[in-house]
């Protein structure tokens, strides 16, 4: 199985592990009670136990029926693209059905790894409705690793992140918002490369999908604000905070609240949504990644926090550090990033915070040097998604991310 670029990755707060600081109180509403049709609230909050976990509640319906659920607690990944949601949250009223291969004629399914492990499960359709933003039609992933039997391939990826349903998931969903239009693109074009599965009875073996069946970005549906979103929020200080809001505004120059700033540092991306970071004088894959809850990035010379505290291996200098690196585009722009880097037994310490700014892991997900620039990243700034503007890569406006501090 391919491995698609989809960097989900949970970070559990932790308890009891002393230290800790910084203040329960919510933050302030930092989304408008008037907010446009475009635009929807964004909460970072402790419902499932995790940090820098940002939620948006969407509402799905059984295709051209009024037959509809509200489904809350859906994480926003900018890591990954698609609609996923967990077999427990889809209440079974809705009566969705199982989008069939058009090659095979059987049940498709998918599997996607992540960095906390791997959803599977078969392919359904619904419309979305989001802020004022309605999908008709939508593919989406319906999260359920009791779905037939898991291919060999893809249970080898990693565990099901689902085997506790959403308390495991880490929410009733996910909404992937890359800069991408499907979530496999041409890559699964070839059933070799695929991650898409045909699925007789329990026999599930690997097909080969045409992008138009894959499972797309939701925000390519919409029928104005389809090219992209910005994702807002306020600061987080030292210590974190009990929560956080900001705000999701679909759209790119589509409306006057979304209007992109010449002062918006702007850099275009790979064809899987990647820039060439320069860290420590090393090249590496760099993303910018709301579904990550912390850094991560490689750094030995950077104090790690002692195994009495965690056996994940956090980053715990002694004073605020720091980070700076380069992103560079596939046209050769040039943008300097730095992030501050905090003690992580000073910030988790008493795991009742779910905001919190500058934590970071020294790990290279999947095995390979790569700079997450994780929701930490996204505090005190709005970055803008800028979806490719065509299913032909060498056509159209190319992908891009921009940031406005």
């Amino acid at each position: 199985m391919k491995k698609l670029l989809a960097m989900l990755t949970f970070v559990l707060a932790l308890a009891g592990c002393g230290g800790g600081g910084g203040s329960n109180v919510a933050s302030n509403q930092f989304a408008s009670s008037n907010q446009a049709s475009n635009t929807v609230n964004v909460t970072v909050d402790h419902t499932f136990g995790l940090v820098n976990a940002p939620y948006v509640t969407v509402t799905i319906c059984a295709p051209g029926t009024s037959n509809c659920a509200t489904i809350d607690h859906v994480l926003v990944d900018t890591g990954s693209v698609g609609l996923r949601l967990v077999r427990s949250a889809v209440p079974s009223s809705l009566g969705l059905v199982n989008v069939k291969d058009a090659a095979q004629g059987n049940t498709l399914a998918e599997c996607v790894e992540f960095g906390a492990g791997i959803a599977w499960g078969p392919i359904s359709t619904v419309d979305l409705k989001i802020a004022g933003e309605t999908a008709s039609s939508l593919p989406i992933q319906i999260v359920d690793h009791s779905f037939a039997s898991i291919p060999a391939d893809c249970a080898n990826a990693g565990p099901a992140m689902d085997a506790n349903g959403a308390t495991s998931f880490g929410a009733n969903g996910l909404i992937g918002v890359d800069v991408l239009r499907q979530d496999c693109q041409t890559s699964c074009l070839v059933a070799a490369a695929s991650i898409y599965y045909d699925c007789a009875g329990s026999n599930c073996t690997g097909v080969g999908v045409p992008q138009a069946q894959q499972v797309p970005n939701p925000i390519t549906l919409f029928a104005t604000d389809n090219n992209g979103v910005t994702l807002s929020f306020p600061a987080i200080g030292a210590g974190g905070q009990g929560s956080a809001s900001g705000t999701m505004t679909f759209g790119v120059n589509t409306q006057s609240n979304n209007i992109l700033p010449a002062s918006a540092q702007q850099i275009t991306t790979t064809v899987f949504g990647e820039v060439t970071a320069s860290f420590n004088g090393l090249p590496m894959a760099g993303i910018v990644d709301s579904g990550s809850g912390a850094y991560f990035f490689v750094d030995p010379s950077i104090s790690q926090c002692p195994s009495s505290f965690s056996n994940q291996p956090w980053f715990c200098p002694s004073d605020p550090t720091t980070i700076s690196a380069s992103l560079q585009s596939v046209s050769g722009t040039t943008l300097g990033v730095s992030f501050t880097l905090f003690n992580a037994i000073s910030e988790l310490g008493n795991g009742s915070n779910a905001a919190h700014a500058g934590i970071g892991q020294n790990i290279a997900l999947f095995g390979e040097g790569e700079l997450d620039l994780a929701m930490p990243f996204f505090y005190g700034k709005s970055i803008t998604m800028g979806i490719q503007g065509n299913d032909d890569f060498s056509e159209g406006t190319p992908p891009f991310f921009a940031i406005q501090s």
